[in-house]
């Protein structure tokens, strides 16, 4: 599939890999993530903003340690992957962007 063949939805997500793929720092936990978090923007069709919940994250990545998921959230964002927006409301649930 040629790059200019494909819709903005298409060409996040590929911009979002490329990065990952650049940068050498980036382990097998990070990329489990942001797979989980690809899952959730295409649930919302690929529309900006969108929320989550921790269980559900580390649920869809089979990360099991809680140390290990807010390690891999906070170098997504420093990383200049995702905003990450905490809400600390256990059922509205965390607001993310890819950047």
């Amino acid at each position: 599939m040629a790059i200019e063949n494909t819709n903005p939805t298409q060409r996040k997500i590929l911009d979002i890999f490329k990065k990952l793929q650049l940068d050498d720092s980036i382990q097998l936990s990070h990329m489990a993530i942001c797979m989980a978090l690809i899952g959730e923007f295409l649930k919302n069709q690929g529309m900006g903003s969108f929320r989550i919940t921790r269980k559900m994250i580390m649920q869809n990545s089979q990360v099991k340690s809680l140390s290990t998921y807010h390690k891999c959230i906070k170098d997504l964002v420093n990383k200049n992957i995702i905003i990450y927006s905490p809400s600390y409301h256990p059922r509205l649930g965390s607001e993310v962007q890819f950047v």
